[in-house]
């Protein structure tokens, strides 16, 4: 249009907006842009077009932007719509920003409109999110009491509240409420169950979920049975993990990179990597095409087993695949090459890495600090900690941790206490860890003396010793008691 020298207008504008926002490729920067050719251009924000911009920076996650632009809109004395207050709310409320969220539904009905279960859903969320169970309940109670009717998202989401807080019986009780008002709970409601007794450790609970399902009638999907697995692979029930895996395609329900993914990790994380192997081929041969992550995981099992030919030849075939190494990838590559000692690659992967444009994570110095501090190798501790803080990362405790076991290791305690003086100085507060590894740093080099000055200065400052730190204490009493008897 400008290129044949016409002008854009507010409804060419709301078209290209709406088109991104459909197509889910929107994106904050595209729209500064555009609303800076507005701006050039004096183009009048007319409703419409206000009310589009809204919900594009909302959804391209600037909340912030989307919040300034309805502020506009209201300063302008023109109403948004209720489903831009809607997509405005679900997004404070996806980043727990309950309040806010509070506001702008209050807003809707000071407007004059009456909010839609839409609009109680997008409350609701925000409330689970940031497990405000009162809140929720709260939410649903204005529903019913409003003539507002719950749907089956209302209800997927009040019982992910009542499984995170523990409430079976109560998330049984809206179960049986979505009955006698026919609306079916969906596979997503009982996944959500599964992960809450999960993610707290109760995966005998599994069974009596998939119980519960079957007595709703709801047949299990594909993402109930990635929960069901991930469950088992979490708690070494490989057995109930891999008759889970047999019973979904028995029922023919194939099997997704998130399957293998789990099937795969879990048998690694057991030492099965014969087996682990074994599946990443199984998967390859049904036409499952393995991810990112599905090689991270092989390149970190073969690195344990110091198969590097065979890493090598991951990288190349992951590659090939038109898959580009990410963090996660570099991360596994320095980890298990500096657990190896095989420190040169673990630096080449660190300048390939920067050359390709990704910036190094803190994760990847600590891994390759610990590596040089298992083998006491300190002066290399500190040059990787220097190149760490040449980079712009901010030290992290565990990294400050590794210097001093490095230079515990290589019997250097003046400069072991200097990096606690060093996390002093810089608002770190040392843990159980910190203490324990300098009182080790002290008797490594016998000072025993000065262990039990360490010991009672981790209890002042609130620090809860651990076995390993009265193991410690013990050592260094015992030897002071024989040398005084001596």
């Amino acid at each position: 249009m400008r290129g044949d020298g016409y002008q854009s207008d507010f409804v060419n504008y709301s078209l290209i907006i709406q088109s991104l926002t459909r197509n889910n490729t929107v994106d904050a920067g595209i729209l500064e842009k555009l609303y800076n050719e507005m701006e050039a251009d004096m183009i009048e924000l007319d409703g419409q077009l206000l009310n589009d911009i809204i919900v594009g920076f909302a959804k391209a996650g600037d909340i912030n932007r989307a919040l300034y632009f309805l502020g506009a809109i209201q300063g302008n004395g023109l109403s948004p719509k209720t489903s831009t207050l809607v997509t405005v709310m679900n997004e404070l409320g996806n980043m727990g920003r309950t309040e806010e969220a509070e506001a702008v539904f209050e807003e809707l009905k000071e407007g004059g409109l009456k909010p839609r279960t839409r609009a109680y859903n997008a409350l609701l969320r925000g409330y689970v999110k940031v497990g405000a169970l009162k809140d929720a309940e709260y939410v649903v109670s204005e529903m019913e009491e409003t003539g507002v009717l719950p749907d089956e998202y209302t209800y997927s989401l009040l019982i992910d509240a009542y499984a995170n807080a523990g409430r079976w019986e109560s998330a049984r009780i809206v179960l049986k409420e979505m009955e006698l008002n026919d609306v079916k709970p969906n596979s997503y409601v009982f996944s959500r169950i599964l992960a809450s007794y999960r993610d707290r450790g109760e995966w005998q609970r599994s069974f009596q979920v998939l119980k519960e399902m079957k007595d709703c009638r709801v047949n299990p999907d594909r993402q109930f049975y990635n929960v069901m697995i991930d469950t088992f692979g979490k708690y070494n029930c490989l057995d109930h993990m891999m008759a889970t895996f047999k019973r979904m395609k028995v029922e023919g329900i194939e099997p997704d990179t998130v399957t293998w993914n789990t099937l795969i990790d879990c048998h690694c994380k057991q030492g099965h990597h014969n087996r682990a192997e074994e599946l990443f081929v199984e998967m390859q041969e049904i036409g499952c095409l393995p991810c990112t992550t599905t090689y991270n995981i092989m390149i970190n099992s073969f690195g344990e087993q110091e198969r590097w030919n065979d890493v090598k030849e991951l990288l190349g075939k992951m590659q090939s695949q038109g898959l580009l190494p990410n963090v996660v990838t570099y991360t596994t590559l320095i980890d298990i090459y500096g657990k190896s000692g095989r420190f040169n690659d673990a630096i080449e992967c660190l300048e390939v890495m920067k050359s390709a444009g990704l910036k190094p994570s803190s994760t990847m110095y600590n891994a390759l600090i610990n590596a040089y501090a298992q083998r006491g190798l300190s002066e290399q501790a500190v040059n990787a900690f220097r190149v760490m803080r040449g980079d712009g990362l901010k030290p992290s405790l565990l990294a400050l941790n590794s210097l001093i076991n490095a230079f515990s290791e290589d019997r250097r305690d003046a400069e072991a206490f200097a990096v606690l003086q060093y996390m002093k100085e810089n608002d770190l507060k040392p843990d159980v860890v910190t203490y324990t590894t300098l009182m080790k740093a002290l008797i490594r080099v016998e000072k025993f003396e000065k262990v039990p000055g360490v010991y009672e200065e981790m209890l002042l400052s609130g620090c809860t010793p651990d076995r390993k730190a009265r193991a410690m204490l013990r050592s260094a009493l015992r030897y002071m008691k024989s040398t005084l008897q001596s």
